[in-house]
């Protein structure tokens, strides 16, 4: 499926409807987990505020029973086994002091439970209801919940002694539960406000933490983030050029496939994730970026770009990218035989042209014998020159190349002589025959330049074969070089005929290098120059045949 087809088309046209983004979708979650914590503490609180308010209430009440059960005119009354009446004085004493206390009910009892004073009147004499008071009169006191006349209620009880120690009696003091309603109706008012003020504050924390996540993802949302990641891991792969990323503490974060191929190649493994990777810059300066220059990763030499990596401007990293310059010195050397085979090419159309010039003249005067005799000529020039590389040169592309420079020594007017040593097999490798023709062409090139303002110009090709071995050797009668000038001949730019032209010795001295192979320079100032190169050539060994004319 392509981003064009119909069902592309429909999937985007219903992947654009409108989604939450993060940040409202993280303000909605963080105030929603606010509104739920909150719930479950309101909960919480509230049983333990009613609980809490129970107890507080259950000491309270136990305290003022032992506090009654104390007073004179309560021991003697229930000493004195005095009769149960709502009009007795001990009836009203403690009314009075239920009233100043605030509770709901006083209740002073005798040795049976049965009641000697009361809220209401009418419940004196009769015995005590809820059952919880036998514990007050063994001698205990202690607080109790139970349902009595006043409804249920949180009770307090102790006993009432005699002089001699004796229990002669018992008093219990209780509040309502009803009575508590209020109180804590008040205490869940308290709480409610607090609640909702933390609720305001979550809401205002909730949106601040959206807005925080928002700006540290720079307004992207997860579709984004998640888009972005599978664009970037497809780009990754995609790339040719290795690419590894590093922090500012020197480590590994990323390394793309075609990082850890062109490491594999060289026979280094990659490095892992986490790892610390030292400076690649063989001598560059430490605080400066490196674009387009060598680079040393894992022991192997590369060429890349290593710059700077920062949304901001404080960098947080660097991103080095680097290829294989056996690759780019390979398409160098297909790119520079294409050029020789293209100037080879136009100098062989222009031998041609002329002689057919010549060809013309004579149909034109008539001279059919002269004619006759320069076609013959030529016939076996050519016939000479083709068939004596024929014979030698198997390598197709060899042997169209020698012919051409052939051409271009004719119409320079330089005598080149080529000798085939031992016969050349078709290359096995591609990348050796553009080797060979770059290194071969720049040399050839360099000795015609150097025998240009001679009169008799002579270049001389010798060309050998040899267990996978090319051996070429190239030498002019030009005027030849110093030892200083020869020192320098091979450094970029440099050159003996002008400036910018100082580029063939030092375009085969890398080319040879990096093939390992052997280059050789022998000159007498006003003799010549030797050049001798030896180059790996994998030739195809059923052509391999020695040759015997």
């Amino acid at each position: 499926m392509t981003p064009w087809s119909k069902d592309n088309v429909a999937r985007a046209g219903h992947a654009a409807t409108r989604r939450i983004s993060l940040a409202g979708l993280t303000g909605i979650w963080a105030f929603g987990l606010v509104v739920a914590s909150l719930g479950v503490a309101w909960l919480l609180f509230s049983q333990q505020l009613w609980q809490n308010l129970q107890s507080s209430q259950g000491q309270r009440v136990e305290n003022i029973a032992q506090t009654v059960a104390r007073l004179p005119s309560v021991v003697s009354a229930l000493a004195a086994g005095a009769a149960p009446d709502a009009q007795a004085p001990i009836q009203g004493r403690i009314e009075s002091l239920r009233r100043g206390l605030d509770v709901d009910f006083i209740v002073v009892m005798n040795k049976r439970a049965i009641r000697l004073t009361h809220t209401k009147p009418a419940r004196i004499g009769h015995h005590f209801r809820g059952g919880d008071e036998p514990p007050a009169l063994a001698g205990s006191h202690y607080v109790s919940i139970a349902r009595g006349t006043l409804g249920r209620s949180v009770r307090g009880f102790a006993p009432v002694r005699a002089p001699s120690g004796a229990v002669i009696g018992a008093v219990s003091v209780g509040v309502t539960l009803s009575a508590l309603a209020p109180l804590e109706a008040n205490s869940r008012t308290t709480l409610i406000g607090g609640l909702l003020l933390v609720v305001c504050l979550g809401g205002a924390g909730a949106l601040l933490l959206a807005r925080q996540i928002k700006q540290r993802l720079m307004d992207m949302e997860p579709d984004d983030i998640a888009a972005l990641v599978a664009e970037h891991q497809a780009m990754l792969d995609a790339v040719h050029e290795g690419l590894i990323v590093v922090d500012m503490q020197q480590r590994l974060r990323l390394i793309n496939p075609a990082a850890r191929r062109l490491l594999a190649r060289g026979g280094t493994p990659a490095p892992e994730i986490g790892e610390q990777l030292t400076d690649p810059r063989p001598h560059g300066d430490a605080d400066t970026q490196a674009v387009d220059g060598p680079l040393v990763i894992g022991d192997q030499r590369f060429r890349g770009t290593l710059r700077a990596m920062g949304a901001t401007a404080t960098p947080v990293g660097c991103v080095i990218s680097f290829r294989d310059t056996a690759e780019l010195q390979r398409l160098g050397e297909e790119l520079t035989g294409a050029r020789r085979y293209a100037q080879a090419l136009r100098a062989a159309q222009h031998d041609t042209k002329n002689r057919l010039h010549v060809v013309l003249g004579l149909v034109e005067t008539g001279d059919i014998d002269a004619l006759a005799r320069y076609v013959r000529t030529l016939i076996a020039l050519r016939i000479d020159t083709a068939g004596a590389l024929a014979e030698r040169i198997d390598e197709p592309t060899l042997g169209g190349f020698v012919l051409g420079k052939h051409s271009e020594a004719d119409e320079l007017g330089v005598a080149l002589s080529v000798q085939v040593e031992h016969r050349i097999p078709p290359a096995r490798l591609e990348q050796d025959i553009h080797r060979v023709v770059s290194v071969m062409g720049n040399l050839i090139d360099n000795a015609f330049d150097a025998v240009a303002d001679r009169d008799t110009p002579k270049v001389a090709l010798t060309i050998a074969y040899d267990a996978d071995t090319l051996s070429i050797a190239v030498q002019d009668n030009g005027h030849g070089m110093d030892p200083a000038t020869l020192a320098h001949s091979r450094q970029r730019g440099y050159s003996s005929h002008g400036a910018d032209r100082g580029l063939g010795l030092y375009l085969v001295d890398r080319q040879v290098t990096a093939a390992d192979g052997e280059l050789a320079l022998y000159s007498t100032p006003g003799q010549g120059t030797l050049v001798e190169v030896v180059l790996p050539y994998a030739g195809d060994c059923a052509f391999n045949v020695p040759n015997t004319t």
